[in-house]
């Protein structure tokens, strides 16, 4: 049980210590740039007479868009995203192809250059887009991203993103400002935006209140989770009282998603031992089955933090997988225990058989399953990032939790037992006396 008790406590202790994040980067061989021009001084729109359904095919219904200032905004979008992209093609080593959107979202100040890559390249993508990064110009006025394909859609173009709240437009802009500015000294955070502040900007409004978005990319290997915690202390720290904030997109979600695991977890735990409680009969066999659990905790967190693989949405569906294989080892045990016990066999010598008897069938099945994890963990096939973090979770949690089962799961049956029935004779005496 101190084993059991220690496992659990040292995999929650490492938790701090592995990079967090919601859905693991991936190595698309695709990406954005997401440009935006400051608001230039355009000419009046003109007039268009008004015409009739017979006049369709006068060449003058189409002149109040050819003179508009939509026209005028979108041509000289093209053309700073034409340029853009004359310079992201010139590294014929990496780019395939590049392909200028102008008027993005609808916003006529807004573009978006799909990049797409060789696949015979040698730098990944993460190490393109810091290339791209450092070669593409500062727009004054305006701004440059180099964007992720978010996997998972969350309504934002950048992982990180961050409301600026309060009723006071003044104090807002300039906490925004001074927030953006001492952002930008945290490694790994790159690409920082503030969707105000400029001039001629527009005024967002988010929960009845002015609102300024801080959005920012991170750099390869920098988890989401560790950014949002230290970015939250800062924003604690350094923000007036009439200012608050609200983290949102993918960085709220690596919040909620560990809340949602807990409710998964514990019906999950709930129904398993329902199950067991329906099979063997009594409650012996599902507490230690739930006693037990956690001696894959500490295998799946010390395999992810020397792997500094992401413990966020990925792993923790390894860990949920974890239970049911930890599940099957203590079955096993205690299935054949008490059959051994039914041929009038003492529990210390069916204990003792069992694990004589037993060892082999949970040693290969184990290693079977590691053996097929290994291919994922180690990163083979394409899109085995999204997939890695879950298998190095499985493989240190049934390293550890296949070991220390064959001695917990026979001490813990002896104790609980024992436990049980004095328990049991204490008050059967109570109410004979």
């Amino acid at each position: 049980m101190t084993i059991a008790l220690l496992s659990f406590v040292v995999g929650l202790g490492l938790i701090p210590f592995i990079p967090q994040g919601f859905v693991p980067k991936l190595d698309r061989g695709e990406f954005n740039v997401i440009y935006t021009l400051p608001n230039p001084k355009v000419p009046n729109r003109l007039k268009v007479p008004q015409t009739s359904d017979s006049d369709n095919n006068n060449p003058s219904l189409f002149q109040g868009f050819m003179d508009s200032p939509e026209r005028f905004l979108l041509g000289r979008n093209y053309r700073v995203g034409s340029k853009l992209e004359g310079l992201i093609l010139e590294d014929t080593n990496n780019v395939e192809s590049a392909y200028t959107i102008a008027g993005y979202q609808g916003n006529p100040l807004k573009g978006r250059i799909y990049v797409q890559l060789k696949d015979n390249r040698s730098l990944t993508t993460s190490q393109v887009q810091e290339k791209i990064r450092e070669k593409l110009p500062k727009l004054k006025g305006g701004s440059i991203s180099v964007e992720d394909i978010l996997f998972i859609e969350t309504g934002d173009d950048s992982p990180f993103k961050i409301a600026l709240l309060s009723n006071s437009l003044d104090s807002l802009t300039k906490t925004a400002n001074l927030l953006k500015n001492r952002l930008e000294s945290i490694p790994g955070l790159v690409d920082i935006k503030l969707s105000a502040g400029k001039k001629n900007a527009p005024i967002e409004h988010f929960e009845q209140q002015r609102v300024i978005y801080l959005t920012a990319n991170l750099s390869e290997g920098i988890g989401l989770g560790d950014v949002t915690k230290e970015v939250v202390e800062i924003a604690q720290e350094m923000l007036p009282n009439d200012v608050t904030f609200d983290i949102q997109g993918a960085s709220a979600q690596v919040q909620s998603i560990f809340k949602e695991f807990a409710i998964a977890l514990f019906f999950a735990i709930l129904s398993m031992m329902v199950i067991l409680y329906l099979t063997f009969g009594r409650f012996l066999e599902s507490f230690v089955v739930l006693l037990s659990l956690p001696l894959s905790i500490v295998g799946a967190m010390f395999a992810l933090l020397i792997t500094q693989s992401d413990f966020g949405m990925i792993s923790l569906i390894g860990l949920i997988f974890l239970l049911g294989l930890l599940d099957k080892n203590a079955i096993l045990l205690m299935d054949y225990t008490n059959q051994l016990r039914e041929q009038g066999m003492s529990r210390h010598h069916a204990i003792l058989k069992t694990g004589e008897i037993r060892l082999r069938p949970i040693i290969m099945t184990t290693a079977s399953t590691i053996l097929g994890m290994l291919p994922i963990a180690v990163g083979l096939g394409a899109g085995a990032e999204l997939r890695q973090p879950m298998a190095v979770a499985i493989i240190g949690g049934l390293i550890t939790s296949s070991v220390l089962s064959l001695i917990v799961v026979p001490v813990l049956y002896t104790l609980l037992e024992d436990a049980g029935e004095k328990l049991f004779f204490s008050k059967m005496k109570r109410v004979d006396n």
